[in-house]
């Protein structure tokens, strides 16, 4: 279980509105130390970049349990927006991806199913190779 990382600026990491909640995009970083960092296809491989995603995603639950109380009152995984940071030709976003859609569904099986885009983007903050957002019905 990962702990959950105090926003980088003046944000909020979750906010719950009529039973979904809203996650602020989650960096692979554990409290300030960034874990994994470049970018994909130029000196960070696929396999590192799926690992980043699931941290990622590990992160998006975690905020989700602070701001409700338990794993438990994820109701369903509702969309999953991942940038990633790309080097340039490549085009394996999804492959990326796979790392935190999957992280997903074992943690929380039929209830982590969602939908998902992939962006590839020149830079993201502090120089992260993954960055994912996070919208999921709860209950209270």
């Amino acid at each position: 279980m990962s702990s959950v990382n105090k926003p980088g600026g003046n944000y909020l990491p979750v906010i719950i509105h009529s039973g979904i909640a809203y996650v602020s995009g989650q960096l692979p970083r554990r409290g300030e130390d960034l874990l994994y960092s470049g970018k994909v296809g130029a000196g960070v491989d696929v396999p590192a970049a799926r690992e980043a995603a699931a941290l990622c995603a590990d992160l998006c639950i975690s905020a989700i349990n602070h701001a409700t109380g338990g794993e438990d009152k994820i109701v369903q995984v509702l969309q999953l927006v991942g940038y990633i940071a790309s080097a340039p030709g490549f085009t394996q976003q999804s492959q990326v991806m796979n790392g935190a859609s999957d992280r997903l569904i074992e943690r929380l099986g039929d209830r982590g199913r969602h939908t998902r885009t992939s962006v590839g983007v020149a830079e993201l903050p502090r120089g992260a190779p993954v960055e994912l957002s996070m919208i999921a019905a709860v209950r209270s």
